[in-house]
């Protein structure tokens, strides 16, 4: 088995990814987060680092694509609901 090249920039493109998913099965607005500019970075890193990862990734597979209710464990749970859509 071969070590990645890059471990540090799939970590990141991965925990991107799992918010992105993440911000879709909560309803999230993408456009209102990030014209929320610096509370959309600050957002981002705080998933980076994020010790909840696991958490994270089973609750979005438990939803299997539906609209789900945010969990408390996440970091950034209030800056989630705060760009809700309308229709959710």
């Amino acid at each position: 088995m071969t070590t990645p090249r890059w471990p540090m920039f799939n970590h990141v493109l991965r925990r991107h990814a799992l918010m992105d998913e993440t911000m879709e099965a909560a309803g999230v607005d993408l456009l209102t987060a990030v014209r929320a500019s610096e509370a959309f970075v600050a957002a981002r890193s705080k998933c980076r680092a994020c010790l909840n990862e696991a958490a994270c990734r089973n609750w979005f597979l438990a939803g299997a694509g539906k609209p789900q209710q945010l969990s408390e464990f996440c970091p950034n749970v209030e800056f989630f609901r705060a760009c809700k859509r309308e229709d959710r």
